[in-house]
């Protein structure tokens, strides 16, 4: 089989639910804090115990994190979930252990667990009070469990008990209040306590400011101890939890994570083939490994499931490139990582059956841009497969995985054109550099979509190109011009740039999309060098405007830049560098209106008509009525309509013109 294509006409017209993307995003972070550049791994109380937690069991919990090896594997959090509190606060307003179940208190077990080598996690809730406390209110009606307004108090407790890990809540929310400022509060809080604490949001579902907020973030409901939940459950399984985590990879990287849950792995319902993909797919993903089992009682299986040294390499790989599902086929997924880097060569492979029954998954190695021999490992069998030259099939039992290790060479990546393109100035989209997929483009289909203008796997359109017979490639002289297109979250385009001289820079890029929240991004030498560029949704992908943002700092020399999308479906025409920022607005301005500095309009067939007037940084400024019949051939046009914008009250100025009914426009200079 090869992996399945979905052409891009059919994505212009549906809107699909499940993307094929092509490499991870590599973000800006907002640095609250130095932790956790590696996904966290650790162990969370609430999976196996839920609310019935005491201070014996927990340091029994610690002593084999030690004694099993998993410290030394890597897991070194030792989290308490949810109702290790009094049913009330002390006399002084502070939060307190529950005396009976933790008679040393919380200090005491905190410096057992630092004692163990191990971090010591905890839990609290935005709201009046925690879930277990919301849910069982008859039980604690009044305990003042949650955090809301005494953010500074409980942090600084927090700190005192030498805390490194808060799980912060999402239950009982005060009335009026806003979710995003109380998270703020309570990550200012910890920043001002005088410790380093992981902060860790549990919201049930990503929102923009996370990543700005905390280090990690629930993406979805709680994980239950299932493949797959109910339908409308609140409670995900581990099936359900996958496909809900897998859009939101780009927002995954060193100190930010996405959250999927807690591991349920050793907790009795899951095969062991379920077991190992539960894990696969979170390494793949780069999710947090926090197991949710009773470690006093694992079993040899689950403890070589939890500490397979080749399984952890990949959550912990210091990129923190998360992993993303390149094809779906009737169940039949695979899922790549990049691992070191986006151009190493080594990639993670998932090769994951979503079906209830053994299905043979073939992978073509040039469907995610492999060329070469390729060095095989199978990391779940720690065994060699071998070098591979084109492809490689695996069967794979119901609900399993087969985990592997790719290694290859990839060719190195040099200018399309003889020479790298100039900067300032302005780069065609389609003439990004030659060399091999994952070092020159990253795209999700080996395939041109397009069909236009190069062979390779970015899909290139034609911009106003004359009718061709189906099938066949379109040449130079087809087109008026060429694009990028048919594009999807992640994938992302090279170009070898000359910068004349350092600073930053304003770019306008010419773009379409027939899409809401399509976006793109551009990286210098893969530093982001601009904020997500948002598009705005036209009438389709054939209608074209322009967008303009101010650039961060841009070395000058020879340089590696990089177009990558970030939201689905925009088309890229070119991007325009300028040292100024005038020269921004007027070529913005210029193209919106549909002027061209090389093909001005003189009004020559203008009749009776109607005129829109615009500043030249776009502003609508009125209209204008202009009967260019009334003048004689001998006087330009353009003369006769500055003259007549002066006798309208227009100062002196560059403005734009265009007709009410019609799409001719002109660049009009009023003056003396």
């Amino acid at each position: 089989m090869s992996l399945q294509k979905v052409t891009k006409n059919k994505m212009n017209k549906i809107k699909l639910s499940i993307l094929f993307t092509a490499v991870a995003i590599l973000p800006i972070y907002s640095q609250i804090n130095n932790l956790v550049k590696t996904p966290p791994m650790g162990w969370n109380s609430w999976n196996v115990f839920h609310e019935n937690i005491n201070e014996n069991q927990i340091k029994e919990i610690a002593d084999v994190m030690v004694s099993s090896g998993m410290k030394d594997a890597g897991y070194i959090y030792l989290n308490l979930d949810d109702n290790w509190m009094a049913k009330t606060r002390n006399a002084n307003g502070d939060l307190q252990a529950d005396p009976t179940r933790f008679p040393s208190g919380m200090k005491a077990l905190g410096d057992y667990i630092h004692n163990k080598g191990l971090k010591f996690g905890i839990y609290g809730d935005r709201g009046l009070r925690t879930c277990h406390h919301y849910n069982n209110s008859s039980q604690f009606p009044n305990s003042g469990s949650g955090s809301y307004m005494k953010e500074e108090r409980d942090a600084k407790t927090f700190a005192s008990w030498g805390v490194d890990y808060l799980k912060y809540d999402n239950c009982e929310p005060a009335p009026g209040s806003n979710q995003r400022q109380d998270y703020e509060r309570m990550r200012d809080a910890l920043l001002k306590s005088g410790r380093d604490i992981v902060f860790s949001i549990c919201a049930w579902g990503y929102q923009d400011w996370m990543p700005k907020t905390g280090n990690l973030w629930r993406t979805t409901g709680d994980i239950s101890n299932a493949w797959e939940a109910k339908p409308g459950d609140w409670f995900r399984g581990v099936a359900d939890i996958i496909e809900e985590n897998e859009k939101l990879y780009i927002h995954a990287g060193p100190g930010k994570w996405n959250d999927p849950d807690m591991l349920q792995v050793g907790n009795g319902k899951l095969t062991m083939d379920e077991s190992r993909s539960h894990m696969t797919m979170w390494a793949m993903m780069a999710a947090p490994l926090l197991t949710g089992n009773d470690l006093r009682k694992m079993t040899p299986e689950i403890k070589d499931i939890y500490m397979n040294a080749e399984m952890i390499a990949v959550n912990q790989d210091s990129a923190g490139i998360a992993g993303h599902r390149v094809s779906n086929e009737n169940g039949k997924q695979i899922w790549i990582r990049y691992l070191g880097s986006q151009s190493s060569g080594n990639i993670a492979v998932a090769l994951y059956n979503k079906n209830n029954t053994t299905q043979t998954i073939d992978l073509n190695f040039a469907d995610i841009g492999i060329t070469g021999e390729v060095s095989v490992r199978d990391i779940w069998q720690k065994k060699d497969l071998g070098l591979l030259k084109t492809s490689l099939s695996a069967e794979v039992p119901a609900h399993g995985t087969t985990f592997l290790r790719l290694t290859t060479k990839l060719d190195p990546a040099e200018p399309f054109g003889d020479n790298a393109i100039a900067i300032p100035g302005k780069l065609e989209t389609e003439n990004y550099d030659k060399g091999s997929a994952g070092l020159a483009y990253s795209d999700n289909e080996i395939a041109n979509q397009g069909n236009a203008y190069r062979e390779g796997g970015v899909d290139v359109v034609g911009l106003n190109c004359k009718a061709v017979p189906e099938g066949t490639f379109l040449k130079d002289s087809d087109c008026e011009g060429y694009a990028i297109g048919y594009t999807t979250v992640g994938e992302w385009m090279r170009y070898t740039v000359n910068i004349a001289k350092t600073q930053t820079y304003y770019v306008v890029a010419r773009v379409s999309s027939g899409s809401e929240n399509s976006s793109f991004r551009l990286f210098l030498n893969d530093k982001a060098i601009t904020d997500t560029i948002k598009v705005p949704k036209g009438a389709d992908w054939d209608t074209y405007t322009t967008v303009s943002v101010m650039t961060q700092e841009m070395t000058a020399g020879e340089q590696a830049l990089k177009l990558q999308i970030t939201g689905n479906y925009v088309n890229v025409d070119w991007l325009y560098f300028c040292e100024e920022e005038n020269c921004a607005d007027t070529i913005k301005t210029a193209i919106h209106a549909g002027v061209n500095n090389q093909n001005l309009e003189l009004l020559s067939q203008v009749k009776v008509s109607e005129f829109n007037v615009f500043s030249i940084t776009g502003k609508h400024l009125g209209r204008i009525h202009f009967d260019g019949s009334m003048l004689s051939n001998s006087i330009s046009k353009n003369d006769a309509f500055a003259k007549e914008m002066k006798f309208a009250g227009y100062t002196n100025g560059v403005y734009i013109v265009r007709a009410v009914k019609g799409d001719k426009a002109l660049k009009i200079v009023v003056k003396e």
